[in-house]
């Protein structure tokens, strides 16, 4: 993802972050992503090739102001959220799923041990399940499909479900997961491993999800902890005792803000779930910027399952069950088709040539066709119960390029995040550089979607 570092000269970001109000009024984050220094760690602004319309930077050998060394005290949700987006740390790594599985233990341990991050989080949280690694196709060469851990609070009172947003090194997220959605499975059937559900009494029409999200869900409920435990997800969860005074999250950004609340409901609902909110103190969701997993039916039903709890989005937000996304946010708009059409005007544009660039419409007309084929037989994709977060523009408007389109969407979907859940000083380099690398990937695939759902359209595939 694109990270605006925090960082100046001479001082450790994990030692000594400073208050977003405090580097916001003293540093663009354009002025610190495009430093000397860190111009080659940000490939999406390399492949966009046309010069960005930001302020001029400055550069590693011009002198910065001094960090503060104050550390935010955060709130679950943004502990939630930190942990969520800490999953992502291996996604540009290679290897075998136990390698992987390895490293992000590796890093996850590191990063939890780190001074301000224990301040922030009040206290060192602990794994206690995992990291598993899912790969469609494993070998030494390949990269992480799906990943997921449960990290504990200090007391043990807290466990956070932690599940990764797309990898865009891999297509096989990209392709069959994310982007997945012209077609769709009936809820009732969509998890083989599970036994099977009933039809949920009073939803109208059937819950029905996309191939891609099924697909991920069952990636996730087949993964087993080979580091620690030995066991299942659903398994690990079964043998906590005293769960009754306990609370259980489940979180993800992206990709990970639609498997989380599909994953918690297919464990947690009431027609064949195994496991029972009862026997919880609090079971909640927290999917953010996370694309339409399914259709009407389906976000009633996680209605049903997980009511929504508080409404407060203001910084720091402080809600559940509830999909928060950034208005300003191409990602989200995705797959209801009335929401793909504004990513037209998103943003104010003066295109060169006078003209939105094909690239653009493209991916926008091939993401339409794909949700119109999904919709075909369980009604149209729908969102889920969510909150809408005011989005801010960034940089010079109006946009007039390719390049500063894809800066704006990759900002809007990654850091404005960051920024408004007051993390963005605590987030490691590892997730941060993973994350970069992959929204500009993801965009380039939903062009391909055009021609590849017109074929199937015609030959009724």
């Amino acid at each position: 993802m694109i990270r605006w570092p925090s960082s100046v000269s001479g001082t450790s970001r994990h030692e000594e972050p400073t208050r977003q109000s405090e580097w916001l009024t003293r540093h663009s984050p354009v002025k610190a992503c495009l430093r000397r220094r860190h111009w080659e760690s940000f490939p999406l602004f390399a492949v966009l090739a046309h010069p960005l319309q930001f302020p001029p930077s400055r550069f590693h050998d011009e002198p910065e102001e001094p960090m503060s060394t104050l550390t935010p005290v955060l709130n679950l949700c943004q502990k939630a959220f930190l942990l969520t987006r800490e999953s992502n740390q291996v996604g540009g790594m290679q290897g075998d799923t136990q390698t992987l599985a390895k490293a992000l233990q590796t890093r996850l341990n590191t990063f939890l041990a780190r001074t301000d991050v224990q301040k922030a989080m009040g206290g060192q949280w602990s794994l206690v399940w995992g990291p598993a690694v899912f790969e469609a196709q494993e070998s030494a060469t390949s990269y992480a499909d799906n990943v997921m851990y449960v990290a504990a609070s200090p007391d043990q009172s807290t466990y956070v479900v932690a599940i990764a947003g797309t990898n865009m090194n891999s297509d096989y997220d990209k392709d069959k997961e994310d982007n997945s959605v012209n077609t769709t499975e009936l809820w009732t059937a969509a998890f083989p491993s599970l036994k099977p559900y009933g039809v949920p009494f009073g939803i109208n029409p059937w819950p029905a999800l996309s191939t891609g999200t099924a697909l991920g869900v069952n990636n996730l409920l087949g993964m087993t902890d080979t580091l620690n435990t030995q066991k299942s997800l659903l398994d690990f969860l079964r043998s906590l005792s005293g769960t009754g005074t306990k609370t259980l999250i489940f979180g993800g950004h992206s990709l990970g803000g639609a498997l989380a609340p599909t994953l918690a409901l297919a464990l947690f609902n009431h027609e064949g779930g195994p496991l029972r909110t009862r026997d919880w103190n609090h079971v909640h969701v927290l999917p953010v910027a996370g694309p339409t997993p399914g259709n009407k039916g389906l976000s009633e039903f996680f209605r049903k399952v997980f009511p929504p709890v508080g409404v407060d989005v203001s910084q720091p937000p402080n809600a559940w069950n509830q999909n928060i996304w950034n208005r300003l946010d191409a990602v989200p708009h995705a797959w209801v088709v009335d929401m793909l059409k504004q990513i037209h005007t998103l943003y104010p544009t003066n295109w060169e040539g006078g003209q939105e660039p094909s690239d653009i419409t493209k991916a926008i007309n091939g993401a339409i066709l794909a949700s119109d084929l999904g919709a075909a037989l369980p009604g149209p994709y729908t969102q889920l119960p969510n909150i809408q977060v005011p989005g801010k523009l960034h940089g010079d408007m109006p946009i007039t390029t390719e390049a500063q389109f894809f800066a704006q969407v990759a900002y809007q979907h990654l850091n404005a995040y960051e920024i408004h859940f007051g993390v963005d000083t605590l987030l490691s380099e590892d997730s941060r550089s993973a994350l970069q690398k992959s929204l500009k990937r993801w965009w380039d695939s939903l062009s391909r979607m055009a021609p590849r759902d017109a074929s199937r359209a015609a030959t009724g595939s």
